[in-house]
């Protein structure tokens, strides 16, 4: 019997079921006959406390010891943590100490570095935290959870201040995971969690943002009650439009602060929508298939005149949305990509040459296929010459448009 990772409730049902799909970043050295392997992508819902989470599970290893994805790479990115560390150090002690779980490449925590704050990165990737060091940020190289919390508040480790982004969503144990942030954060310490906001994936069909790396797609409800369960509590949330909507939670140890009012106004939001009913679903299914319909028409339009289409992005929805609707090589030239741990790649699935973004211009091609739209605005402002060239981009989501 499925049981909830997070409340054990056997009242959990099938809502997103995606089939069979390569792992979203298992980029290929070179294309290949040999068919590769592929898990199935299925979302369940607890109706119990209300998180979405994924039926199977890859073991995380094989996701992220050797990773292709950079922080570093997205200017958005890069000025929304900055700015955060810039709000935040006015309040630190003298001698606060700042731990990033899930740091990459050091993106967040040069930030507090550069202003000599002492900081420890933890990553499971050797090849990013390799950059990190260099960068002259100190890293681990672990997966982060109830026993390596343990050794750093044994060894006198504990932080004022604990970032968290877009990690608490790929680990199977919510629930260590949880217990270990309590063990590391100071008494009156913050701990500062991004995760994407799982209304906002459903509300614009943001589908692609579901894959194997994902284990859970967070409400405020879910994580309310999770944060609970565990000896923490959420004190406050920010709204950002990051990945197409997400929340920055505050959470401290339970009782240090009164929470904010807008915690409990989200999760009205969130039932008023029927978030936490399966019954939402079949709408959520219905609207897809008509996005697939509508993108593909529009593909086919394009090349019946002539049109030469390529892809912006080898991101992770990248391959759910490729593989899902089954947009076949022979739609697309090529994928372009700025981070040189891509180039030279092949895509998962659909096998795709990946090569930089000036290929768009020297291969005059008309039309791009934005895979990462949650940086469309970065992108376009980027591609400014494929663009005064007569290039345009196809944003798939959550209604196909051309632009400019």
């Amino acid at each position: 019997m499925l049981k909830c990772r997070s409340c054990a409730s056997e009242k959990v049902s099938s809502i997103i079921p995606l089939g069979e799909m390569p792992l979203a970043n298992a980029l290929l050295s070179a294309p290949t006959k040999t068919p590769e392997p592929r898990h199935n992508l299925e979302v369940l819902l607890c109706e119990s406390c209300g998180l979405a989470q994924l039926k199977d599970l890859i073991d995380p290893s094989k996701l992220f010891s050797d990773y292709v994805y950079f922080s570093s790479n997205s200017e958005a990115m890069l000025a929304s943590v900055r700015d955060l560390a810039k709000r935040l150090m006015p309040s630190l002690p003298k001698d606060a100490f700042v731990i990033e779980i899930a740091s990459n490449d050091g993106y967040l925590l040069k930030n507090y570095v550069q202003a000599g704050v002492d900081v420890l990165g933890i990553d499971p990737a050797r090849n990013i935290v390799e950059v990190a060091i260099q960068q002259g940020v100190p890293t681990l190289c672990e997966f982060f959870g109830e026993d390596l919390a343990q050794e750093l508040a044994s060894a006198g480790r504990k932080a004022d201040i604990i970032h968290a982004n877009n990690v608490m969503a790929h680990v199977p144990d919510i629930n260590g995971f949880i217990k270990g942030l309590k063990i590391i954060l100071k008494e009156k310490g913050i701990a500062i969690i991004e995760v994407p906001y799982f209304l906002d994936l459903v509300h614009n069909l943001e589908f692609d943002t579901i894959y194997h790396e994902h284990v859970y797609y967070f409400s405020v409800k879910a994580l309310k009650y999770a944060f609970e369960k565990n000896g923490l509590e959420i004190v406050d949330i920010e709204k950002l439009s990051l990945h197409g909507g997400t929340l920055r939670l505050f959470v401290s140890h339970k009782e240090h602060k009164a929470p904010e009012l807008i915690i409990q106004a989200m999760i009205d939001e969130e039932e008023a929508f029927g978030l936490h009913d399966s019954a939402t679903y079949k709408g959520f299914t219905k609207k897809l298939k008509g996005l697939k319909r509508d993108l593909l028409d529009a593909l086919n339009d394009l090349k019946s005149k002539g049109a030469k289409i390529a892809a912006y992005g080898a991101s992770a929805k990248g391959t759910t949305l490729l593989n899902y609707f089954g947009i076949r090589p022979d739609f697309l030239e090529f994928v372009v990509d700025r981070s040189p741990a891509k180039q030279g790649k092949f895509t998962p699935g659909t096998q795709l040459e990946i090569f930089l973004p000036s290929q768009l211009v020297e291969q005059t091609i008309s039309h791009a296929l934005l895979l990462s739209w949650n940086f469309a605005d970065e992108i376009i402002s980027q591609q400014q010459a494929f663009i005064e060239k007569g290039g345009k981009f196809i944003i798939p989501l959550p209604h196909v448009k051309v632009v400019p």
